[in-house]
């Protein structure tokens, strides 16, 4: 395992008792309970029909489609693409688990962190009491004219930035030093003169959340004029824009309660969106839709509606967007608004209900995409021709060929010619692919894998047997070893639920997949005269390992007319293969 933490069998066991798979699951599948399970759409591979379960009781889910499979912190390993410890961290901090000290490099990272983190509260405290004082009565006009009133300060947590090179510097720097500001991403340090200025100056100010809810970065509005217009925090150990959504904590639940997301290019227009009550707005941040936000909206919601300017670099920015949803085996359709307006324009002139509207009616794709084509016919088609990539980077393959047969009939063309464009940006692999389609519970030599759902679904009684006549040892596979040995660790007297207790402290995600795996996959019932034919039938396979591991004795005994040893390896051979333990 993984050395950064110190963590042991009855910890972790105290995490996974923690931590409530439904509730985490659920906020990235949309569950319904199917009897004491919750099925959904699987999260790692595109699917239309649930093949997903959640058994709350175990702790554990597994995919029938793509054989994903594992407890609460293999799902947070996978869809956050975190490491074990890490997992276990996120979910211990979480469910308020207490875990026993780190190493010394552990230690230093995770207080770095903290100390982001502790300076960025306070920086937000500070903000909000500049917001509030004299020198905010200019950031507060600003958001009055942009129908914020005082009742939503709070809520969005805006706060001001007053116009000087070190107020903040100056507030935090009796408690913090000006590196671990600057660290922060609260300060600069100047080119010439050597020393830290604040960062955000004369800016209303927006706090960014990471998907745990927590404080992870600042985004500020300058007022007035001058450039940069918005500024973010940069790049930290907390922050990296590639993976953020502006307002995703918030919006996670009225995605899945909608069936889709928006996603906006502003912070007041996404702000403008939810203060109207469409609680599903988004906004990137300050970088194009990328893979990564692309894979957490697709957990969230089947469906994108891409709400961008309507200027020649917010259409060609919406196609781009459109291309890595469509490749996410997201569906796609476009908010074209009126040239000149954005979102926050829509709802302070025309009011909620006007852009709900929007909502209920969007641009499909494809009349968003043919919209700006050449009129003559023959660059019509050329141009459209050069849609094909996009349009075939559709990850669902029923998807890709609506969109190149529609394409292909509004431009007049063959499909052939489509298909061989869109060939270039075909997704690589089968569609719906998933890492575990590569990555499936490994193979075990025959037997094996019966003998360990034996172990996980059978009596006490037999689980103590097995320990008795199983040779460990010549078992093939290591997975096979490793859940005996665990077992053995366990005690064999696990009552009727083995797999919660040989999961509870297992410290390799790999194990706990197995055990997924065989234990959720809906297998028939195990039978007594089934458990006994499996375990005689390894048993003869293993006598039958030992007897030919004696032959080169016997030959080298023959060889030298050792007659007396001779016999005694053929005695030894023959009980090895005629008194098989007793069952």
């Amino acid at each position: 395992m993984p050395g950064n933490v110190d963590l042991n069998p009855q910890v972790l066991g105290r995490v996974r008792e923690a931590a409530d798979i439904v509730e985490v699951v659920g906020e990235h599948v949309r569950l319904t309970r199917r009897g004491r399970r919750w099925t959904g759409l699987c999260p790692f591979h595109e699917e239309k029909t649930p093949s997903f379960s959640v058994d709350p009781e175990r702790g554990l889910y597994y995919c029938f489609g793509c054989h994903a499979g594992g407890d609460t912190i293999r799902f947070v390993m996978e869809l956050e693409h975190l490491d074990f410890v890490e997992a276990v961290e996120k979910l211990a901090r979480r469910f308020g688990v207490e875990l026993p000290p780190k190493t010394p490099d552990a230690r230093r990272r995770s207080r770095q962190a903290e100390q982001i983190r502790t300076l960025l509260v306070e920086a937000q405290a500070f903000f909000e009491a500049q917001l509030a004082g004299s020198a905010g009565r200019e950031a507060r006009e600003e958001l009055s004219r942009r129908g914020f009133g005082p009742d939503t300060w709070k809520a969005f947590g805006f706060g001001f930035a007053p116009d000087s090179w070190d107020a903040l510097l100056t507030h935090l720097v009796g408690r913090h030093t000006e590196g671990a500001i600057v660290d922060a991403g609260l300060a600069l340090v100047g080119e010439r003169s050597n020393r830290p200025y604040d960062r955000f100056r004369k800016r209303i100010t927006f706090p960014i959340h990471g998907s745990d809810g927590r404080l992870i970065a600042f985004g500020g509005r300058l007022l007035g004029q001058g450039e940069p217009k918005y500024l973010n925090s940069p790049e930290t150990p907390l922050f990296h824009k590639r993976s953020t959504l502006f307002m995703l904590p918030k919006a996670r639940r009225p995605m899945g309660d909608a069936g889709f997301a928006v996603v906006v290019e502003g912070y007041f227009d996404c702000l403008s969106l939810h203060r109207a009550g469409i609680g599903q707005a988004v906004a990137t941040l300050g970088t194009a839709l990328t893979p990564e936000h692309a894979r957490i909206l697709r957990r969230l919601a089947p469906r994108v509606l891409l709400c961008y300017d309507a200027d020649a670099p917010g259409r060609k920015a919406a196609a781009a967007g459109a291309q890595v949803l469509l490749a996410a085996g997201l569906e796609v359709a476009i908010i074209a608004l009126p040239s000149g307006k954005d979102p926050d324009d829509i709802v302070r002139e025309e009011g909620p209900e006007a852009f709900s509207a929007m909502l209920e009616r969007p641009t499909p794709l494809l009349d968003f995409l043919l919209r700006d084509l050449p009129q003559d016919p023959n660059e019509r088609r050329r141009a459209g021709v050069a849609l094909a990539p996009l349009v075939g980077s559709a990850r669902d393959p029923v998807a890709r060929f609506a969109l190149l047969e529609e394409l292909a009939r509004r431009l007049d063309l063959p499909m052939d010619v489509l298909r061989e464009s869109a060939r270039r940006r075909e997704p690589r692999g089968p569609a719906g692919s998933s890492p575990y389609m590569a990555a499936r519970a490994p193979t075990l030599p025959p037997g094996e894998r019966e003998l360990i759902r034996i172990v996980l679904e059978s009596s006490d009684e037999w689980r103590q047997k097995i320990l008795e006549v199983v040779d460990v040892e010549l078992l093939g596979s290591q997975v096979a070893r490793q859940i005996l040995e665990l077992l053995r660790s366990a005690g064999a007297m696990l009552g009727a639920d083995a797999v919660k207790a040989l999961v509870g402290g297992c410290e390799d995600p790999e194990l706990v997949h197995v055990m997924a795996e065989l234990s959720l996959s809906g297998q028939p019932p195990l039978t007594e005269e089934g458990i006994r034919a499996q375990v005689t039938m390894l048993l003869k396979r293993q006598a039958d390992q030992k007897s030919r591991r004696l032959q080169p004795r016997i030959e080298a005994a023959a060889a030298r007319g050792d007659l007396e040893e001779l016999a005694r390896l053929q005695e030894e051979k023959r009980r090895i293969l005629l008194n098989l333990p007793e069952l």
